[in-house]
């Protein structure tokens, strides 16, 4: 519960399903929130498109949190690109790879 709304919160697989989302809806979340570390082949091909899908599946707003991409070539190497989606499936702001803060 934050001051100004309930939120849900589910895993980066979970976003991959309308169902959970809807349930997450029902229980009255109008944010949801999924943290997750897509990586280079799925990011690009699901990340924001799932986000999307589910802000308009559900009416609500998205937030779709990653870690910024490691600089060290060895480490996991994650698609970044943290976003918010409003109800109507408009990106309302997007971070890139790099550590950044959203505003």
């Amino acid at each position: 519960q934050l001051p100004w709304c309930l939120t849900g919160v589910g895993i980066c697989y979970d976003v991959r399903f309308p169902e959970y989302a809807l349930a997450l809806r029902r229980a009255g979340a109008k944010l949801l929130i999924f943290p997750g570390a897509f990586n280079m082949r799925t990011g690009p091909a699901h990340w924001s498109l799932l986000a999307r899908a589910r802000a308009v599946d559900t009416q609500a707003f998205v937030a779709m949190v990653s870690p910024a991409r490691s600089t060290d070539r060895k480490d996991y190497q994650a698609w970044g690109h943290s976003l918010l989606v409003d109800p109507w499936g408009d990106v309302v702001v997007e971070a890139d790879a790099a550590p950044g803060v959203l505003g």
